[in-house]
């Protein structure tokens, strides 16, 4: 079973929508991502909601820490991310995950929701986010793959919710990366692009995993890391680099 399309886009589509936003999702959408990557943190008061940082200042117009912030407060902040969109996205609101899953329900678009936690919070945001996929995603539809950096995160989603896929994140493999995907049930390898290379893709490949490589903006790049094997490119632009893909993916015969 293949869990991952193509073409992801980056927290929706990041290069040209503010991030983690539900004007980001279709954004993607509309540019011709088949899935959309995304960051769940909790709030103090254990909402799952859609964050990349710890703090609120990169991308809001908030300050200090999610994990200090009660919902109420993170739902009046402005998280179109006027600084460097301008006027285009103000009154952006940080959208929770059942809202999250309403809309990629919606607009038929696949997911990897990375587990994303505040330091000390990773068995808790791991169980909201299981809680959320098993209470607003449709049982007929492939679930969101579920990623993140953090082993307890991952062990959490295996014990809960065994049926979910997983998926193994990080930064680059290291010498153990294969027991490890396997003892946590991954059914998917994420690594970073700076550290792989075609050979290591290929082991990935060959291990049985479903390859996933981040974050890909160039187009001649992506197309070299399909050709080399890898299932799915996670990019900020998926406009630019939908064409291109999307015709490597049709030429293929064994993604």
């Amino acid at each position: 079973m293949g869990w991952l399309p193509t073409l992801i886009g980056h927290r929706g589509s990041a290069a040209t929508a503010p991030e983690n936003t539900l004007t980001g999702i279709r954004a993607a959408h509309a540019a011709g991502a088949e899935a959309v990557e995304l960051d769940v943190k909790l709030s103090r008061d254990g909402v799952a909601l859609l964050m990349h940082d710890d703090g609120l200042e990169r991308t809001t117009n908030g300050v200090g820490r999610v994990v200090d912030a009660d919902w109420a407060t993170l739902q009046g902040l402005d998280a179109g991310y006027a600084k460097r969109f301008g006027d285009q996205f103000a009154d952006e609101r940080i959208p929770d995950l059942p809202s999250v899953l309403a809309l990629l329900v919606e607009l038929n678009l696949a997911a990897n929701l990375e587990i994303k936690p505040c330091p000390g919070r990773e068995r808790e945001t791991a169980a909201a986010t299981v809680a959320a996929v098993a209470a607003h995603w449709p049982a007929h539809l492939a679930p969101p793959v579920l990623s993140s950096f953090q082993r307890e995160c991952l062990e959490t989603v295996q014990a809960l919710a065994p049926a979910l896929p997983r998926g193994y994140l990080v930064e680059q493999l290291g010498p153990a990366w294969q027991a490890e995907a396997t003892a946590l049930g991954c059914v998917t390898v994420h690594p970073g692009r700076q550290a792989l290379t075609a050979e290591l893709a290929g082991v990935v490949r060959a291990a049985g995993f479903e390859l996933a490589i981040w974050t890909v903006n160039d187009i001649d790049e992506a197309v070299r890391w399909r050709r080399s094997g890898a299932n799915a490119i996670i990019t900020d632009d998926p406009q630019r680099l939908a064409q291109a893909l999307l015709v490597t993916a049709e030429g293929r015969t064994d993604a």
